[in-house]
């Protein structure tokens, strides 16, 4: 059961890290960037992240983050 909820969320951030958007406004400067991710409900939620790291979504689990440089969205 652990591992079908696992390669369930693992296939969430996967196909959902295309949709992250992100947006680099004067925070570029500081080394920071806004991820921005649209839900199915039509609401836009925001997080920010570090200039080098990508913007991972699962909206499936409620679950916004940002990844690593090495692995990505994993």
């Amino acid at each position: 059961m652990l591992r079908v909820l696992t390669s369930i969320a693992i296939a969430a951030l996967i196909s959902a890290a295309p949709l992250a958007l992100t947006a680099g406004t004067a925070d570029a400067a500081k080394g920071t960037k806004i991820c921005k991710h649209k839900t199915a409900s039509g609401k836009i939620k925001t997080w920010r992240c570090g200039v080098n790291q990508p913007c991972c979504s699962a909206e499936m689990i409620n679950y916004y983050t940002c990844g690593s440089k090495t692995f990505g969205c994993l």
